[in-house]
């Protein structure tokens, strides 16, 4: 079965992105920033199991959201700024490779560029919808700082091949910590 971790952004966000994303067309995903990308999990007992230890033993992360960017034609996405998150990312994925389906899309740290879709091309955006969805997405992003500190991660799992992404479960980072 096919698994992936986000970071579901706080509700004032996610309805930002939400009220963009929805006057153009469906995303097919909620709004998040994706820790790991899709996998195979071998052993998903084990694998759910070292995402909650390791996220045991970490803080809290903060999280700018500065503006946006795209991946050439192909993805429209909203930037994200944070160390901590590059960190959290390199453990979480250390923890859980042993139980994961190795293959080349799934293998490796070393592109991890953390960002908030907005728009996919597969998804059916157009070039035109890209435009004015960063547009939208450029004046809900000035005049402030859009930040905010991620507390968990969901794991997203598709149940029925060719099917949607649902989320499966919340994990908390460990709040206490600092």
């Amino acid at each position: 079965m096919k698994f992936f971790i986000g970071i579901v952004p706080p509700e004032d966000i996610y309805s930002a992105v939400v009220n963009i994303q929805n006057k153009f067309g469906d995303n097919r995903l909620e709004p998040h920033i994706t820790l790991r990308p899709p996998v195979t999990v071998t052993q998903q007992d084990q694998w759910i199991t070292a995402i909650e230890k390791v996220c045991a033993t970490l803080s809290p992360v903060k999280i700018n959201l500065p503006g946006t960017g795209h991946f050439g034609n192909r993805v429209l996405f909203i930037e994200v700024v944070s160390e901590e998150l590059t960190g959290l990312h390199n453990a979480v994925v250390k923890a859980i490779k042993p139980f994961e389906q190795i293959d080349a899309k799934s293998n490796g740290n070393e592109n991890y560029r953390p960002h908030l879709t907005l728009a996919r091309k597969w998804c059916g955006f157009t070039k035109h919808d890209f435009v004015d969805m960063k547009v939208l997405a450029d004046e809900f992003l000035s005049g402030q700082q859009v930040c905010f500190t991620a507390n968990s991660v969901r794991i997203y799992h598709k149940p029925l091949p060719g099917g949607r992404y649902e989320p499966l479960k919340d994990v908390s980072l460990n709040t206490g910590l600092k």
